[in-house]
């Protein structure tokens, strides 16, 4: 008899690789999954099903839908509403301020009777310290540090002390506890006094693309960052601000959704030597091929809060296995990604000018480029999903024999 996992989450599966990763790496080792989650698009829900059609042993439920307009989705809205309205005027703390469906996950999740229980993200994290106390076997994803997550004006509404008390308990009672590197796993482990959780990386399966032995760098160099959202807070004003200082023209590209108002101020912002490019969102099995169309990636992170400090963005690892080099910004997590390979230039928080200088004469060293780029696919090599997987792998393996 097949063993069940369910894997709780709260958001898109295209739009949490890591989620998705795990649930078809378990599907592929033979074991039937399930995942409860939530949708905001029906369009979004379609790549959803579209990312796991080959994996007939993995289930899909939805706790919530917010694409269909009906009496359950304008109550989720209410709560989740009421909830960080509750945190804001009276201090408050409850779990309908993490995300939509709060009320209906728990029992949703009894329901499965899984062998085993995966928590990814905040409000699935709170699900979990629940599940654990009704006795069933549970371990933990940390993607994040979620209570030392998000700028000040947003943590007024999030329910932090709720937060704290969940990732002790998944880091000291859960069956496994992993996150996303060695400085956040540290880190966790001496704020909380708990065993030190696993570490596995967020890298993603090597493309199954052509790649040139010797890259032309094209003049202007391409410069390309990427996320979801395009916005505040992740670094592309300090950056912008460093290309003022460089002679050399580049190309600055920007892949996500923005807003006009945020796309006219980084326009303003941008010296006139360089120029600005904005790109729509690709599925995500389309980004590794979009990212080869560029020549250098921008690893941008900035050192607050405390969660972007710790952990290395996941934009690192898919530039290096599309084999480009990569501008990292110096956090402790990013150190911990780029200083085993160096594929490209570390730049600090607060560069001084003979670093940018620095910076400058890298970008116009062809033979620097070109070992940045050697030292890029070591490290794709390296860091990929088909050996962190392993370790996912061996992590239930170990856990459903207790």
């Amino acid at each position: 008899m097949h063993k069940t996992i369910c894997i709780v989450t709260q958001s898109h599966l295209c739009r949490n690789p890591r989620a998705l990763k795990e649930a078809t790496a378990l599907a592929a080792a033979g074991y039937d999954v399930h995942i409860l989650t939530g949708s905001v698009s029906a369009d979004l829900y379609a790549q959803d099903l579209s990312a796991i059609a080959d994996f007939p042993n993995i289930r899909l439920q939805l706790v919530s839908d917010l694409s269909k307009t009906n009496l359950k989705s304008f109550a989720d809205r209410f709560f989740n509403k009421l909830g960080r309205w509750a945190i804001r005027r009276f201090k408050i703390e409850n779990s309908l301020a993490l995300g939509y469906g709060a009320l209906r996950y728990y029992d949703a999740a009894r329901a499965i009777k899984a062998d085993l229980y995966i928590c990814h993200q905040e409000l699935p994290t709170c699900i979990g310290s629940r599940l654990l106390n009704a006795g069933f076997k549970v371990a933990f994803d940390l993607e994040d540090w979620y209570s030392e997550d998000l700028l000040p004006e947003a943590r007024a509404e999030r329910p932090i002390g709720l937060l704290q008390r969940a990732e002790s308990e998944a880091l000291r009672k859960g069956s496994f506890c992993i996150t996303t590197s060695n400085a956040l796993a540290e880190k966790l482990a001496q704020q909380y006094s708990s065993p030190k959780p696993r570490v596995i990386y967020n890298v993603f399966p090597r493309p199954e693309i052509s790649f040139q032995k010797t890259k032309l760098f094209s003049k202007p160099l391409k410069l390309f960052w990427f996320s979801q959202t395009i916005g505040p807070g992740r670094g592309l004003e300090q950056f912008i601000k460093i290309l003022h200082s460089l002679k050399t023209p580049i190309e600055l590209h920007l892949l996500g959704n923005v807003t006009e108002s945020y796309r006219q101020s980084l326009i303003a912002l941008l010296p006139s030597q360089h120029h600005l490019f904005f790109h729509d969102l690709v599925p995500e099995n389309q980004l590794a091929t979009k990212i080869t169309e560029f020549d250098i990636g921008l690893a941008l992170e900035l050192n607050t809060p405390a969660s972007r400090n710790y952990t290395i963005t996941n934009k690192f690892f898919q530039y290096i296995q599309s084999e480009l080099p990569v501008i990292t910004s110096e956090t402790e997590g990013q150190k911990e990604g780029y200083d085993l390979f160096n594929p490209g230039f570390k730049l600090s928080q607060q560069p001084d000018s003979a670093e940018i200088e620095a910076l400058e004469k890298w970008l116009n060293s062809p033979e620097e480029l070109q070992l940045a780029q050697n030292r890029a696919i070591e490290a794709g090599a390296f860091y990929n999903w088909e050996n962190e997987s392993k370790k996912l792998i061996s992590l239930v393996g170990i856990a459903l024999e207790k």
